[in-house]
């Protein structure tokens, strides 16, 4: 004897075609939904991960400018010191040639 039972429908004769549909759809939106948060997650720790970076990177950028603008003032610097100092002493080499050319 076949009895109607649910999730079975249209039975005739040996054939008997179950109804998964119901089942899929209720297990497939759970499954989903799980794997959209999880997906979510990913993409949220991803995310934070990519600010991370950034930031770090930024950060990194930040100190190498900073450093090469200390750099460039040091050695414009000191290139002004030098310069001053062979000035001074051209100068000075200049007027004692003048005295000896005079004396």
């Amino acid at each position: 004897m076949l009895t109607d039972t649910s999730g079975i429908n249209h039975i005739t004769g040996y054939q008997a075609q179950l109804d998964v549909s119901k089942i899929d759809k209720s297990s497939n939106t759970a499954d989903r939904s799980s794997s959209d948060r999880k997906e979510s997650n990913d993409t949220v720790n991803i995310s934070s991960k990519a600010r991370e970076l950034q930031s770090s990177y930024e950060r990194e950028k930040t100190t190498l400018e900073q450093n090469h603008d200390n750099e460039a003032q040091q050695l414009e610097r000191e290139y002004l010191q030098e310069r001053n100092r062979l000035e001074r002493d051209f100068n000075q080499k200049k007027q004692n040639i003048e005295i000896n050319v005079y004396a």
